[in-house]
């Protein structure tokens, strides 16, 4: 069941990354922004939950197991419902769609999608800062140097990403 879990995760990361790529217009990215921050957010921490607790599970020895196995958990309240009058915050914006509509407005589409990389698929970043440290190294920027680059946000990365390709390409053209 952990490899299960395992690679569902992983199979969600894979097609999450694959849509990203596949987003051509901003109405999209407008959708997809807050959806797969929310399904990295909340999905996955379920599952990487579930795995970690089958793989707890498998450790335990079989007297352990058969303590939880007698253990009764009725009286815990899991029927708990939601009621959309009793929490007015119920029918507000989602979080994850106030967070794009921040990020919407220090950033253009193409670093909001690098931004989506590098929250599905962390070691994306690692190119980004390269090309950023060897650019600021050229500019004379003393700071932009890998350690610092670790320590930044992904929204700081992929907008000085963008700053130095736009720079770049302004520099060829001339």
């Amino acid at each position: 069941m952990s490899d299960r879990l395992s690679h569902l995760q992983d199979k969600i990361r894979q097609d999450a990354l694959t849509v990203i790529e596949r987003c051509d217009t901003e109405d999209e990215l407008d959708f997809l922004f807050p959806e797969l921050t929310r399904i990295h957010d909340h999905d996955l921490v379920v599952l990487e939950s579930w795995q970690n607790q089958v793989d707890w599970m498998r450790s335990l020895p079989a007297s352990e197991v058969k303590l939880l196995q007698s253990a009764d958990f009725s009286n815990l309240d899991a029927t708990a419902t939601l009621d959309a009058s009793a929490d007015p915050n119920i029918l507000a914006e989602p979080p994850e769609q106030l967070l794009y509509e921040n990020l919407k407005q220090k950033s253009h589409p193409a670093s909001l999608l690098d931004q989506l990389q590098f929250m599905i698929k962390p070691k994306l970043r690692q190119e980004w800062e390269t090309y950023i440290t060897q650019q600021a190294a050229i500019a004379g920027y003393k700071t932009l140097v890998p350690a610092n680059l670790e320590k930044a946000s992904n929204l700081a990365v992929a907008n000085l990403y963008w700053y130095f390709q736009v720079r770049d390409e302004s520099e060829e053209e001339t």
